[in-house]
């Protein structure tokens, strides 16, 4: 498995459809050994062929083949804590979404695509976009002929968590800079070992810098200090 041989011959082929077919194939053949880091390599040109495709025939397949590796590449930057980089890229779902218009062919595409969405703002701890994104789904998920309990399920979570977590962490002014204080955090901590109690470390990195934004965060330790964290 030769990931830069494959993204090399993808350049040299002229056609993106070609390109699209090999590194979606690739993918295909090799998607249970792959990891975080190999997807993003594979998934940051699929970004754009497929957008190029979208654009120059703008029927569904080809709009649902640009959304599924917009998300499918924010998945991977969460996988390797650079949440940062998933916002944006949702973000632009998100503003794709609606500028589709309502319609029974696109139901199951837009359903899909919300709850990929909330998926990975889920996961990111992003809950008040991950909430809005469940709730979009939902209201297709009648025409798209699916049930209602995934989403349900992780709205239950969203609005009853299992640990509490500090309620800033909802507020427009923690989401307004989050996203740039996670990066301040991985550039100081990537070199570090994660040994067994590397939360609390990562906590207390975190404490501090959002204290440079003016913001009083308090750990899930904190929050929760009958729970044992490791």
């Amino acid at each position: 498995m030769d990931i830069s041989s494959v993204l090399k011959q993808s350049e040299e082929l002229t056609l993106d459809e070609d390109k699209l077919s090999l590194l979606s194939g690739f993918i295909g053949n090799h998607f249970n050994d792959l990891t975080a880091k190999d997807f993003i390599q594979l998934l940051t040109p699929l970004v754009d062929i497929t957008q190029r495709i979208w654009e120059q025939n703008p029927v569904l397949d080809t709009l649902s083949d640009y959304t599924i590796a917009l998300t499918k590449l924010a998945e991977n930057y969460i996988k390797e804590e650079q949440g940062w980089l998933a916002t944006p890229l949702l973000v632009k779902t998100e503003e794709i979404l609606r500028q589709q218009p309502d319609t029974e062919d696109n139901a199951q595409w837009k359903y899909n695509t919300y709850y990929n969405i909330g998926t990975c703002f889920y996961t990111n701890e992003r809950r008040m976009q991950a909430k809005d994104a469940f709730q979009q789904a939902l209201r297709y998920a009648t025409a798209a002929g699916q049930d209602t309990e995934d989403c349900e399920y992780y709205l239950h979570r969203i609005d009853h968590p299992t640990l509490q977590y500090d309620p800033v962490e909802d507020s427009e002014a923690y989401l307004s800079v989050i996203d740039e204080v996670e990066r301040k955090l991985y550039d100081e901590l990537k070199d570090e070992s994660r040994p067994m109690g590397f939360c609390f470390r990562y906590w207390a990195a975190k404490r501090a810098i959002l204290e440079q934004y003016g913001i009083t965060w308090r750990s899930p330790k904190m929050m929760n200090p009958r729970v044992m964290f490791d």
